[in-house]
């Protein structure tokens, strides 16, 4: 990886702000599956098809008291609402897999005390000794058992709960979490 992989994660990121701000000051319509497919455009446009990219693109509306999401190749986020927690099955190719890639949203309504977590597959593929994966239920539970905690106090008890059932095993992968709670 080494200079290589830091160059390309600076583009990377600089590409998405980029993105990001331009669909803030573009018409109606270039939501969160447009700036996904525009990215993946300018990636093969510029000969990158050798790197790739996963991530949910999300956009919350906090005037309208929405949130949409986009999803290219990331492990599906989580949502809690009410009284359900539960995984957002939203599919997609990593950006720069293909060209003319189409990526799809889906909307939710905002209500507060809704809960999102999104996380890397650094998380979901954690080993333990026995060289099984912490996987998307345990982290279900995690995040269900952890609901009414704080954002900050969800990610850390997520990755406290991976290192529990890491135990003395080293990490396999880089390791990313975010919690997104909605207050008002």
């Amino acid at each position: 990886k080494g200079v290589p992989a830091a160059l390309y994660s600076a583009f990377a990121g600089e590409l998405i702000r980029g993105r990001t701000l331009r669909r803030r000051y573009a018409p109606v319509g270039f939501g969160a599956a447009a700036v996904l497919s525009s990215i993946n455009t300018i990636r093969h446009a510029r000969q990158l098809e050798d790197y790739y990219c996963t991530l949910c693109y999300a956009i919350f509306d906090l005037k309208r008291r929405t949130v949409t999401l986009a999803n290219s190749g990331l492990p599906y986020a989580i949502r809690c609402s009410g009284d359900t927690c539960a995984r957002i099955e939203l599919a997609g190719v990593p950006l720069g897999s293909f060209p003319g890639s189409v990526y799809d949203e889906v909307s939710f309504d905002l209500h507060a005390g809704d809960v999102f977590v999104f996380c890397t597959d650094g998380v979901f593929e954690a080993m333990n000794a026995r060289s099984e994966e912490f996987g998307s239920a345990r982290l279900l539970d995690t995040v269900r058992a952890s609901r009414t905690a704080t954002a900050r106090e969800l990610v850390d008890r997520i990755f406290a709960a991976v290192q529990d059932w890491r135990g003395d095993e080293p990490p396999n992968d880089d390791m990313t979490a975010v919690a997104v709670r909605i207050t008002n």
